[in-house]
């Protein structure tokens, strides 16, 4: 794997310390810069192929919300911040992950697992891209129904081969345009299929859209805090407005709402 060239957007010097500190414990992060506001990052932007910000959010004169917004185009992004309350802002500009202060070193590492794990799938379907002969506009229609599984599971293609994916190992299904990304209980599944035929091919009464983007195993839920939806492998997801409901109705108090 290719380095990750990241640089830290931060205008407190003891968080930008601790970034620093912990994106030099880890080889395969290459520190390109620093940047104490949006001024300074817009700098470090124009200068280098950047692949992942570590960006706080309160800084002067232009917040790092407001940073990240003017981007024509953004790498990764891990949000760090002292307020919980940024966490749906976050998602709507699909950062990567998002840490709460004071940053504790394993949390650190998780997110960067989910950036390494963002780039191998954006190589993934960079290469089935390559590999289709087939027009990527091609209507769903052309595209063969996805068989399903005898009762336990579905089949998907992965790789050009078809693999039973079982029901109780899916974490949660991520929309990623004309794919979905499948986690299950130890690495994910990319496979070209829509978002539509993905919910209609897995059991209402195991499986429920909690986001446009967003499918989640009911078994796996552990909690729901605010507008964020919380698994028991201690990953998030958000939960769209118009889908709570729908969500909550299926949980009939299953779960944990703080």
């Amino acid at each position: 794997m290719k380095n990750l060239r990241c640089i830290i957007v931060e205008d407190e010097p003891i968080a930008q310390e601790i970034i620093e500190t912990f994106v030099k414990r880890l080889p395969f992060l290459e520190l390109t810069g620093k940047a104490s506001n949006a001024f300074e990052a817009y700098e470090l932007l124009s200068q280098h192929s950047i692949d992942l910000i570590f960006c706080d959010i309160e800084m002067p004169q232009i917040s790092g919300l407001e940073f990240l917004k003017s981007l024509s185009y953004r790498p990764q992004v891990i949000m760090t911040t002292a307020f919980h309350q940024y966490a749906h802002d976050g998602f709507e500009l699909d950062v990567t992950d998002y840490l709460l202060k004071p940053i504790a070193f394993e949390r650190f590492l998780r997110a960067i697992q989910k950036v390494k794990e963002r780039r191998e799938a954006k190589e993934i379907l960079e290469k089935r891209r390559n590999e289709l002969q087939e027009p990527a506009l091609e209507t769903e229609a052309k595209t063969p129904p996805t068989p399903r599984g005898e009762d336990n599971g579905i089949f998907v293609k992965e790789d050009g081969n078809l693999v039973k994916v079982l029901f109780d190992e899916i974490q949660y299904v991520e929309a990623m345009k004309d794919y979905v990304k499948i986690y299950l209980r130890d690495r994910f599944i990319v496979t070209y299929l829509t978002m539509k035929k993905m919910e209609e091919s897995l059991p209402e009464s195991l499986f429920v859209r909690v986001h446009k983007s967003y499918i989640a195993s009911l078994p796996k839920i552990k909690s729901i805090s605010g507008n964020m939806l919380s698994f028991h492998s201690h990953t998030q997801i958000p939960i769209g407005m118009q889908y709570r409901d729908g969500l909550l109705a299926k949980l009939e108090g299953q779960i944990v709402i703080r």
